[in-house]
């Protein structure tokens, strides 16, 4: 065991060390929902009205084949990520207000920047039913298509968020209170609780009416991949795995073989039927990812490489280019281009061009709103600046992690 995990098992104050690898990471997986999105044949809400920009029906078929399981897998390393980096980053002592406050900056501001575009620009007429829930963050909890992804469709899950965010005091203080011998079987029971939502979902709820180019129905999407309580047990394994990143007890594995096992996994998910394939094929190789990404960050030694300045810009815009997709693909495509398909060279131009809106307007909402709002909401007031993207350590427990972590202290997540 390295001396790193030693100071953390014994209960040392641990440095402050940035995970630069996972913050790179973020954009991966903002992007392959994109591509999930951009390769869509035609809208889920107007399944009349053309979404891709491919006239050939075989080519866009297949690419939307390809991609149909990578908003998926993209929107699960997130929910995941964030268990992780906020037990990672957890303040000792700090008042579940204050990181409400916090986390809530983070978040709130640029979705309401998106809203306001949304029905400014497009969704003016929206009935109150409609953007009210949205407004508020509370729309994923309803059934109806229209209300659970009306306005700006990708903000279905910053209400799963904010469901992470009002549990985690309780939930932290739950996972720090595990012995080291019990985070692994934790890990399989959250795994299992996965499973059981994917099992409930197929068996509870009608399969028909079937979503046109998605193999399941609208009740078993919004029960199995947009209700909020169930993508609680990603968000739960993210924590575990925090705490057995920092108590030694994860696996080490090297991140490229860990990136190497999500292609067998992602075919493994286009083989799955739904709604089994919105989480469990995934899982396991994203858990591996985020723990060898920050074995990656974490090991001393030889001198390696840092992330190169391009990959953490685009990790830092990742919010912001994933919340304007449904503006620029949903809203923006039929309102510049119609309902029109092209032949595939100026489809492969449009594609791109849709990628390039859409990271300049992330940029935009990064830097005009999500930057602005952190630095001047989510800080106390006579309180020092600081890297807001620095995590430290949490602190395993004492003897190999089997008794209760003791309190740490670490700098804004």
């Amino acid at each position: 065991m390295s001396a790193r995990s030693d100071a953390l098992l014994v209960g040392e104050p641990p440095p402050p060390h940035r995970l630069p690898t996972l913050t790179a990471l973020r954009f991966a997986a903002a992007l392959a929902v994109f591509l999930f999105h951009v390769f869509l044949v035609t809208d889920p809400l107007r399944p009349e009205a053309p979404l891709g920009f491919f006239a050939d029906p075989r080519l866009a078929a297949a690419l939307a084949h390809a991609t149909s399981k990578a908003g998926y897998a993209g929107v699960s390393f997130f929910f995941v990520l964030s268990g992780f980096v906020l037990t990672w980053s957890a303040r000792d002592g700090e008042r579940p207000a204050a990181f409400w406050r916090r986390r809530l900056a983070r978040i709130y501001p640029s979705h309401l920047a998106m809203w306001a575009a949304a029905a400014l620009l497009f969704a003016w007429a929206c009935p109150v039913r409609v953007w009210l829930p949205n407004l508020l963050l509370v729309h994923a909890y309803s059934p109806d298509p229209n209300i659970n992804s009306g306005m700006n469709m990708p903000s279905w899950s910053l209400c799963c968020e904010v469901l992470f965010y009002l549990l985690f005091p309780l939930l932290h203080r739950a996972v720090r209170c595990l012995p080291g011998r019990a985070l692994r079987p934790a890990l399989a029971a959250v795994l299992l609780v996965a499973a059981a939502v994917a099992g409930a979902d197929a068996a509870l709820l009608p399969a028909h009416p079937r979503i046109p180019q998605l193999p399941v129905s609208l009740d078993q999407l919004w029960f199995g991949y947009l209700f909020p309580p169930a993508r609680l047990p990603e968000f739960v394994l993210g924590m575990l795995l925090a705490r057995a990143v920092a108590a030694g007890l994860a696996p080490r594995i090297p991140l490229a073989p860990a990136a190497l096992l999500v292609a067998p996994a992602y075919a493994l998910a286009l083989a799955v039927p739904s709604p089994y394939d919105f989480v469990l094929p995934m899982a396991l190789p994203i858990a591996l990812v985020i723990c060898a990404a920050a074995h990656h960050d974490l090991r001393r030694g030889a001198p390696r490489p840092a992330p190169r300045r391009p990959a953490q810009w685009l990790g830092g815009v990742s919010f912001g280019f994933y919340l304007c997709q449904g503006v620029v693909l949903f809203h923006g495509r039929p309102l510049v281009l119609g309902d029109r398909t092209y032949p595939t060279p100026v489809a492969v131009l449009l594609t791109l061009a849709a990628f390039a809106a859409t990271l300049a307007a992330g940029a935009l909402l990064h830097t005009l709103v999500e930057r602005p709002a952190v630095r001047h909401l989510a800080r106390r007031r006579g309180t020092a600046g600081g890297d807001p993207d620095r995590l430290r350590p949490c602190r395993a427990g004492t003897d190999r992690g089997d008794s209760p972590p003791p309190s740490s202290r670490s700098s804004t997540s």
